[in-house]
């Protein structure tokens, strides 16, 4: 009975307050229970076109450290290593269910990604790989890219 009755003078004096000074309250906000998160099956990296643009990406890219006999190894060695993680990253992402996780690998990927172009641009500057060698895997690193950039976009925030 106590209860009831503070309540209705707790209800009464906030009403006097919103009166007296323009102000509003709202009603205590109850929070929801939280919906489990869904579970869809990721989808088969074997299967997604931006895998596959990944997977020739570096097999191009290996074809153009073959041919760079002529450039300084860290180079070579760099190019090598940075594309060969480009697939792992694109497939670890598409094997992971929550969006956070999965865009920060896309970032990553995203950063290598334009590691390597830049080593490419480096490589058609320096003139010591033919330019016939360099342009494919040079066109196909910028359409990659061009994938990766909507799925690196975190969603817009909600107030």
């Amino acid at each position: 009975m106590h209860e009831r009755l503070a309540c209705e003078c707790y209800a009464s004096d906030m009403a006097e307050w919103s009166r007296r000074f323009g102000v509003s309250f709202k009603k205590p906000h109850r929070a929801q229970p939280a919906r489990p998160p869904e579970h869809r099956e990721p989808a088969r990296h074997d299967r997604v076109r931006i895998y596959a643009l990944a997977l020739e990406l570096a097999s191009r890219i290996y074809v153009v450290i073959e041919r760079a006999d002529a450039e300084r190894y860290f180079l070579r060695d760099q190019l090598d290593r940075k594309s060969a993680v480009i697939p792992q990253l694109i497939a670890q992402g598409l094997a992971t269910p929550d969006m956070a996780a999965r865009r920060a690998l896309y970032v990553r990927a995203r950063e290598t990604l334009t590691d390597c172009a830049t080593i490419l641009d480096m490589l058609i500057e320096r003139a010591t790989v033919p330019l016939d060698a360099l342009e494919p895997p040079r066109a196909l690193a910028l359409a990659l890219l061009d994938e990766l950039l909507p799925l690196t976009i975190p969603p817009p925030r909600t107030r």
